[in-house]
């Protein structure tokens, strides 16, 4: 009878303590909220797409490793559709509600350009992963960026032109918008301080898709090298269009044509396009590049491209900075100063007074369906 009642005094134990297990409040994970605002969709979704997987899987290799100072990390991502108002509204909906310290964004200079004043006067700091405008290196003490400034572009392509192709000439045919007109503003200011004459300085609007006119005005010009930055999908038919008029000069493109989409969308014209580029290699040796690459294919059945590399480095880049900042803003920005040679996929990152990265370009080149290093003949 003795071991009976103690039997019966156990079975109540255990289920008293399964009731009390059962019935106790839960303890919430405690989180680390960060904002982004990207194009997820409409004409420039493909960008903000790529990028947001690269986010995607850097948050989700830091929450594998016991998050932020124990914190789970939580990026609330909204979408602006490359469109200056709808960033501002992303941006006041990620302060006022969801409260967070730092913003992710934008995608595109002109939508970093109208939440930067407002980012500074509240003290949130604003991290672009490829805005690349001039006119943010003045943006404001809590903006920052990881891709290089238009300036860096512009002169190190003029300079290329010059140095490499030897041009003496050059016309430019281009996409209106602020990103890309800043970048032929430096362009050809330093392509005419090297020697060189600008023979044709030709814009178009976004969405246009009918470029002959432009092209035969540029080849009766005749110049050594043409420069044609633009968008993705303005690009592959720029150079279908050049292609069916027979024009065969060197063509200069910058960073975003950097994506194997192009291949697809242009075929064999975009053969020979020689393009500027931030320091991303997929085929690198380097570890670090090889553990990106092959977990991005795991978990997405494709090879990243540059944006996807530039989503990853930017987050992880913010982890760093929230981890020694506490998630407070002040902090944060102070954090992001003090970033020295950080080993990303896309190049050595360090940031100088005015929050602009310092980071290496290479020239590369399209050649059968791939970007290979360009090789001065």
């Amino acid at each position: 009878m003795k071991k009976l009642w103690i039997i019966i005094g156990a079975v109540v134990v255990v289920a008293l303590a399964i009731v009390l297990f059962i019935t106790q409040p839960k303890k919430e994970l405690k989180e680390t909220k960060i904002g982004a605002i990207l194009p997820l969709t409409g004409n420039n979704a493909v960008y903000g797409v790529a990028i947001k997987k690269g986010i995607e899987l850097a948050v989700g290799e830091i929450n594998m490793k016991n998050g932020i100072s124990g914190n789970k990390l939580n990026v609330i991502i909204e979408d602006d559709q490359a469109d200056p108002q709808k960033s501002v509204a992303a941006y006041k909906k990620l302060t006022t509600i969801n409260k967070v310290p730092l913003i992710l964004g934008a995608v595109f200079s002109a939508s970093t350009l109208a939440m930067a004043p407002l980012a500074e006067k509240d003290q949130v700091v604003l991290l672009s992963p490829t805005s690349s405008a001039v006119e943010i290196t003045q943006a404001g003490d809590f903006i920052f960026r990881i891709y290089p400034s238009d300036s860096y572009d512009g002169v190190f392509l003029a300079d290329f032109s010059s140095n490499s192709l030897k041009a003496k000439t050059t016309s430019i045919l281009y996409l209106q918008v602020t990103s890309i007109s800043e970048i032929v503003k430096v362009f050809k200011e330093q392509f005419e301080l090297n020697g060189g004459k600008v023979l044709d300085v030709i814009g178009y609007n976004e969405g246009d898709s009918d470029f002959r006119t432009q092209i035969l005005r540029i080849k009766k010009s005749n110049p050594n090298v043409v420069f044609i930055p633009s968008y993705l999908r303005e690009t592959a038919i720029l150079l279908k269009q050049i292609k069916e008029l027979g024009f065969k000069k060197p063509l200069l493109a910058v960073s975003s044509f950097n994506d194997p989409k192009i291949f697809e969308l242009s075929g064999n014209a975009a053969e020979g396009v020689i393009f500027s580029t931030p320091a991303f290699d997929p085929e690198s040796a380097e570890l670090h590049v090889k553990n990106f690459v092959q977990s991005f294919y795991k978990k997405y059945d494709e090879k990243p491209n540059i944006w996807a590399a530039y989503g990853y480095d930017v987050l992880k880049i913010a982890a760093s900075a929230v981890e020694s900042g506490d998630s407070n803003p002040i902090k944060i920005k102070d954090a992001l100063y003090k970033i020295n040679n950080y080993p990303g996929v896309t190049g050595n990152t360090s940031f100088d007074q005015n929050g602009d990265v310092k980071k290496e370009l290479k020239i590369m080149t399209a050649k059968g369906n791939k970007f290979l290093p360009y090789e001065t003949k």
